[in-house]
Formats: C-alpha cells, structure tokens, sequence
C-alpha cells in the first residue's frame, strides 16, 4: 500500500468490525448472565411456591392445581422423571443442589425453568416466553393461593414467610388507598389480578403487582419489581469505555510502526548532523515515509561526498602550501649565506611570514577537523586548580611580560574532556595574552548548576555590539590589530565549537581590569550526565 491513508483507514475499518464483533458477542453473554440473575432473584420464591404446592396435591388435584396457574399465567407445565427427562445427569445434579434451574435460549427471547419436586425423582418444566408481566402474575396467584391456606391469625406470619423468600416488598392495603388507575381498581374489586408498569424517565422501569385478598377489602401489593432492562446506564458507559479502550490501542499498534520509522529516518538526519558514519538502512515500504527515508540515504550520501572532497581539498591545498613554504625556506639559507645586511632583513621578515602561513594552515585544517561533528568526549573529573595551573606554565612561554594571576581560593572540578577543554582554554588565554598590556585574571566560580572558567585581560576589550561576531570562523574586528598580533579569527571560534560539545556556553563581558572577560561555561557533572 502506497498511501499512509489507506493504511490507516483500512486498519481502522477491520478494528471496527472487529470492535462490533467483540461487543456483540460481549453483550450477547453479559445480557444472557444478565437475564439469568434477573430470573433467579425475582422469581426464584414464585418457582418454590410451585414445587410446594404440586408436593401439596395428588392426583386429581394435582393436575387441577397445575391447570389452574397454566389458565392464569398462560404458562404450560410439564412433569419429567430424571431417567426420562431432557435433563443431562450434570443438570440434574446442580438441580438437586439448587431446586430450580433457568436456562435461557439463544435468542435471549425465552427460557425455561426446571422445578424440582419433593419426591426429588421428578422435575417440572415451564417454558417462559417473557421476564415479566405473565412471572409477576402468577407470582401474585402463587402468593393469594399461600395466604388463603391459612386462617386470618397465622396469615400475618404466613405473609412474613413469603416477604423472606422475595427480593421486593410485599405489603398489604386496603382497595381504597390503591393510587393507581381506575381502571386497574375496578379490575381488582372484580377479583383479577392486575399488573401496572412503572415507567419512569428517571429510574429503571418497574412492575406493580395488585392482587385482592378474598372478600376482605384489602388488597396484595407486590413490587416495585424491576423490570429487565436491556441497556442499563453501567453498561453502556462501560461499552464506550471498551470501545474507546480498544480504539486507542488500534490506534497505537497503527501509529506505532510509522513512529518507530520516523525515528530511525530523524536518526538518520541526527547522525547525518553529527557528521558520523551511516549504516544505510533500505527504506521500508514504498509510502511517505519510505520515499522519506530514501530521500535521507540519498542526501546522506551526497552530504558525506561534499564533505570528503572538501577534507581532500582542504587537505590537498594544505599539501600544495607546505611544498612551496618548504622550497623558500631552502632558498632562504641560500640567501642567509651571503651575509648581506639587507638581505638579513628580508630574511627575516620571509621567516615570519612562512611561520604565519603555517600557522594559518594548522588553524584550519584543525578548525575543520573539529567542524566535523561530536566526536567521543572522554570526560573526567579534572581539578580546576591543577589544570589552571598547566594552563598558566603554557602560556608564560608565549609572553612572559604578562602578569597571569590566579586565586588561592580556588578550589573545585569539573567534567570534561581534558584535551579540548584544555585547548579552548588555552585559545582564550593566548587572546587574552595577544591584547592585554599588564595582567592577566583566571577566576573559577561553581553554583552547584553550572561553572564558570573565566579569563580578565587589561588591554581594550570588545565592543558589547561586536561581542557575538568574534565566535564567527575568519571573523576579525580590526584585521590589521590582528595581523600584527598574530590572529586568523579561528580561535575563539574553535573554543565556542568545544563549548558545545560539552553542553556549555562562551560569554562575552566588561572586565574589571578594563579588557575583556571572556568566561566559559559548562554544567556540572549531575546536570551534564542529564542532558547526555
């Protein structure tokens, strides 16, 4: 696929099937445990009362019982022996342990409920075709037929009786104080059962039961009972969650792989930054981020090809001006030996000059090494007072008529790497050393964040406007100060360069002395182990 959108889309197409298959088969099991807890706890009472009363009756009465709740529930009962019946031995024995099972069929439309009889060899089988109204009326029957088996003082204990083997309340009241529809009470004063539906916008609805008790005039109230509710506000919120859930890790599994390659492609360009060798990688797919990808090794090619010809060239014209400096040195002891005066003289200014162009050569083919990128810092602890000090012997032996002082008080280390970060400090001294008349300060200065190495002359300083261009390769203030004292406008700029290396910073400032403070900045060691 050439198109990251396809990709996408079509991953997210089947992640929504998917999706809809899981929540379906989801919702299919959960309804299904769902309605059979429903079952069990309403209506497990209504099918012990009906094990009870066909242990009650025998024979014809039996039956007669029977027909009597099928004509009221438009329930139909059948009786089963455990050898014959359609039970399996497993069934039969969590129905021994139970009393009653409800198995509901795959539709989730109805079910049935296995009774178990008193004489524990038999069973009775009904068949529901709904959870509600028909189970709440013959409960209402069930409980009229228990109440009206016992006399008017032990029907009070008989109702309490009934009260523990339900979940919902069952009350009596007389006719009169029924809040409900007149045509319901006319219903009741009739003798029949009435079933009113409780539907509220703000609760789940619910099932009412009014059963007249008799000639009395009171009535039987059963209920609230909860009627099923197939989407309930849990389930649905927890839907959405499993929903989003499952979103968010097809979004991730499509979106990490295309991450994972636009990391190594900014880590191509990173090392290409670096100027480190590639291990070119072939460019998977042929999409974006593939042609991306291939673009990079492309560019990574071209870039290192641009930078090796330089380096030859660099290197090449090196080669090509040391061969004539070599030839006029040879002339120049040809010359010395006529130990004419004037030609003394010009000897030796050609010697200066061949000692400036050599210089010059080392300062680029160094300034260009270090352009290069980041090479392996081999960073240690380094006593500042010890490396101040080699510092100092150093550069007593380029002008030893400049006072360098350094504190005492100094005390501390830092962490780097000891040959550039020596390099650069010695570049800032011999600066300092190029146009300071008198005195020369080296101060070190650690507050537990950063460390400041700084280096004081006496000489004419740098304008605040111009302290930023001397970081700039070849960039000199005043070229003819800086021929005279020897300046190619490399140094500073190489010291900025080790500065980044080590995650530091040059600052540029007014001395006390009246020159220069030109002060380096690294991290200590915690905060540069952080950013490493």
């Amino acid at each position: 696929m050439r198109s990251i959108f396809v990709r996408i889309y079509m991953g997210m197409s089947f992640a929504m099937i998917a999706i809809i298959l899981l929540m379906s088969i989801g919702t299919y099991y959960v309804s299904k445990y769902r309605i059979t807890q429903h079952v069990q706890q309403n209506y497990g009472g209504t099918f012990q009362l009906i094990g009870e009363g066909v242990a009650r009756h025998n024979g014809d009465k039996k039956e007669q019982w029977l027909s009597a709740i099928e004509n009221l529930s438009n329930l139909e009962f059948k009786q089963f022996n455990f050898a014959t019946g359609p039970l399996s031995k497993l069934k039969i024995e969590q129905l021994n342990n139970e009393k009653f099972i409800f198995q509901i069929d795959y539709r989730l439309a109805a079910g049935k409920v296995f009774i178990l009889l008193p004489n524990k060899t038999s069973y009775l089988q009904v068949d529901l075709s709904d959870f509600g109204s028909s189970l709440v009326r013959l409960s209402a029957f069930l409980m009229l037929n228990e109440l009206g088996r016992h006399k008017n003082e032990q029907r009070l204990l008989a109702l309490e009786n009934l009260r523990v083997m339900f979940n919902y309340p069952i009350q009596l009241k007389t006719l009169a104080s029924l809040h409900i529809p007149t045509i319901n009470v006319r219903h009741v004063k009739k003798g029949n059962i009435s079933v009113v539906l409780n539907n509220s916008t703000t609760s789940t609805p619910s099932l009412m039961a009014y059963a007249p008790l008799g000639n009395s005039p009171y009535a039987l109230v059963l209920g609230n009972i909860p009627f099923f509710d197939w989407f309930p506000l849990p389930l649905i919120m927890g839907q959405i969650i499993f929903i989003l859930l499952l979103m968010a890790v097809t979004s991730f599994l499509l979106v990490k792989p295309l991450e994972n390659r636009l990391k190594n492609v900014d880590l191509q360009i990173e090392r290409i930054g670096h100027d480190k060798s590639l291990s070119m990688h072939t460019p998977v797919g042929s999409d974006a981020i593939g042609k991306l990808s291939n673009t990079v090794n492309s560019m990574s090619t071209r870039i290192h090809k641009l930078i090796d010809a330089q380096d030859d060239m660099i290197s090449a014209i090196s080669h090509e001006l040391r061969t004539p400096i070599t030839r006029i040195r040879f002339r120049m002891e040809m010359v010395e030996k006529l130990n004419s005066e004037n030609y003394s003289q010009q000897s030796e200014g050609i010697e200066r000059d061949l000692n400036e162009l050599e210089t010059l050569i080392d300062e680029v083919l160094t300034f260009s090494k270090l352009k290069r990128g980041l090479p392996d810092l081999n960073k240690e602890i380094i006593p500042i007072k010890e490396l101040l000090a080699d510092l100092t012997k150093s550069a007593k032996i380029v002008n030893s008529n400049i006072k360098i002082n350094m504190s005492l008080s100094i005390q501390g280390n830092i962490y780097a790497d000891r040959r550039y970060i020596f390099r650069a400090l010695e570049n800032l001294l011999v600066n300092a050393l190029k146009y300071a008349k008198n005195n020369i300060e080296l101060n070190f200065k650690d507050n537990h964040h950063f460390q400041y190495i700084s280096i004081e002359d006496d000489g004419i300083g740098i304008p605040p406007k111009e302290r930023n261009l001397v970081f700039e390769p070849f960039k000199r203030l005043d070229a003819s100060r800086d021929r005279q004292s020897g300046g190619y406008g490399l140094g500073l700029a190489i010291v900025k360069q080790i500065s980044n290396w080590h995650q530091g910073d040059v600052k540029i400032s007014t001395s006390t002395l009246g020159g220069a403070k030109i002060t380096l900045v690294l991290p200590d060691k915690v905060n540069c182990d952080e950013n490493t």
